[in-house]
């Protein structure tokens, strides 16, 4: 399920930045409050109005409280699960140290005012690193 979603997210920007060219910034959608999406600012019926894991979701709510913006305008560009080598999700500084345990997570890739980041999560989200 989780792949799935991910895969329509992935085939769904195309479609997106063609339907977002016209769309007004003050357009909005109204979503559940407790289901996640990837673009709460999404037209009705784009594939951003699918759900997505709870911890890509942390990495929208991260990058929208880090900027100072609403998370509508965080877009999830792309979504993937990965295995980290470690619990620092692969992204260790010099003098840390991390349980060389293998990590299932995500690789998450936003935009937000006009910029493009790259994140690392752990399955839940508790874990979250930006990749330099």
């Amino acid at each position: 399920m989780k792949a799935l979603i991910i895969v329509l997210v992935i085939l769904g920007i195309v479609g997106f930045s063609i339907i977002n060219s016209r769309q007004t910034p003050d357009q909005t959608v109204s979503q559940p409050q407790d289901i996640p999406t990837s673009a709460d600012n999404a037209p009705p019926g784009a594939i951003h109005n699918l759900p997505v894991p709870e911890a890509v979701a942390a990495v929208r709510t991260l990058v929208a409280n880090e900027l100072g913006i609403s998370e509508g305008v965080v877009i999830i560009m792309t979504a993937f699960e990965k295995e980290w080598p470690n619990s620092c999700l692969g992204l260790e500084g010099k003098d840390e140290f991390c349980a060389q345990v293998i990590t299932p997570g995500y690789e998450v890739t936003v935009q937000a005012q006009g910029t493009l980041r790259a994140y690392r999560t752990n399955e839940s989200g508790s874990i979250i690193r930006r990749e330099k």
